[in-house]
């Protein structure tokens, strides 16, 4: 992989520099402005692998020292936990199998085509980058992903969806509306709690280990309680934000998905707001993931990630 180079097309703004990985070095697009900094990995399926404030700290957890995107002696391609902010296509007993190209049994790592194999850069400026797959047959559909960069005045907006490539003589009207989805993980060091705000009726929510709303917290805000466990665990619940407090007290790291989704499988809109928590012995430190769902054989959603000193 080429180390800083910068592309020629681009203003001094977006620049191409190097992240050690290993002995190699692996070339990550940065996007910056006043108020907030993003460094993006199109080697490793497109990560957003930095994001804070200029000249601040990385809000997001990782351990790029773990990228490790070989194959095993089987030619199946090893998956490391590399952490940052990713896109996962599927539910793993239905895309991804059919994507391995199985019925049954289990399916991990996830297919290497989203998860370790680099995206190409497709378009790219000073405040735009859009990252995409190849196609690729999963079953009755063919697909590619693609990830789009935004920065505004505020906030970064990564957007993400699946391009149906060719369905066939099916064609994608056809389609079967399972429950095959795009996840949006945020990996970040793993909090005490983290706030919500609850959509609809937030069926779904797994009440008892919300909170209900006390005098000091924003207005239309929960509290998750995420507290240690010796095995992984997951909280979901139906909302449209996920907020955590930041380090230093200077304000929130909050995601919000702007983007609706389909109403598939009894979810509702707009979107499936999920807080997965590692277990305490995991190496080399604790994390939680902030993930948001959207439904659907050609789904599609954004989340804007910003660094608001206090939640809307």
């Amino acid at each position: 992989m080429q180390a800083h180079r910068l592309f020629a097309s681009l203003s001094l703004s977006l620049l191409a520099i190097a992240v050690p990985l290993r002995a190699a070095d692996v070339e990550t697009i940065v996007l910056e402005n006043g108020a907030v900094r993003a460094e993006i990995v199109p080697a490793w399926a497109g990560r957003l692998m930095s994001f804070g404030r200029p000249g601040g700290g990385n809000v997001l957890w990782t351990q790029p020292e773990a990228a490790d995107f070989g194959c095993h002696p089987s030619g199946k391609p090893r998956w490391k936990n590399v952490g940052g902010e990713k896109t996962w296509v599927g539910s793993d007993p239905a895309a991804w199998r059919a994507f391995e190209g199985v019925e049954s049994g289990p399916v991990w790592p996830p297919p290497a085509w989203f998860d370790a194999l680099p995206m190409q850069v497709v378009a790219a400026d000073a405040t735009n980058v859009v990252l995409r797959t190849a196609a690729h047959r999963g079953g009755d559909w063919v697909v590619a992903l693609e990830r789009a960069f935004s920065l505004e005045a505020d906030a970064l907006v990564v957007r993400s969806r699946l391009l149906t490539e060719d369905a066939g003589a099916r064609g994608p009207d056809t389609l079967p509306d399972d429950d095959r989805r795009l996840w949006s993980i945020a990996q970040i060091p793993r909090p005490s709690s983290v706030m919500i705000r609850l959509c609809g009726d937030g069926r779904h929510a797994k009440f008892g280990e919300i909170s209900a709303p006390e005098p000091d917290e924003p207005a239309g805000w929960s509290r998750i309680d995420v507290p240690g466990s010796a095995a992984a665990r997951k909280i979901s619940a139906d909302g449209d934000a996920l907020a955590v407090r930041l380090a230093d007290g200077s304000g929130w790291f909050l995601m919000e998905q702007t983007a609706p989704e389909r109403s598939l499988s009894g979810f509702a809109e707009p979107g499936r707001a999920m807080v997965y928590a590692s277990p305490d012995d995991f190496k080399p430190s604790v994390y939680a993931e902030l993930e948001f769902a959207a439904y659907g054989p050609d789904a599609e959603h954004a989340v804007r990630f910003s660094l608001p000193k206090e939640l809307p």
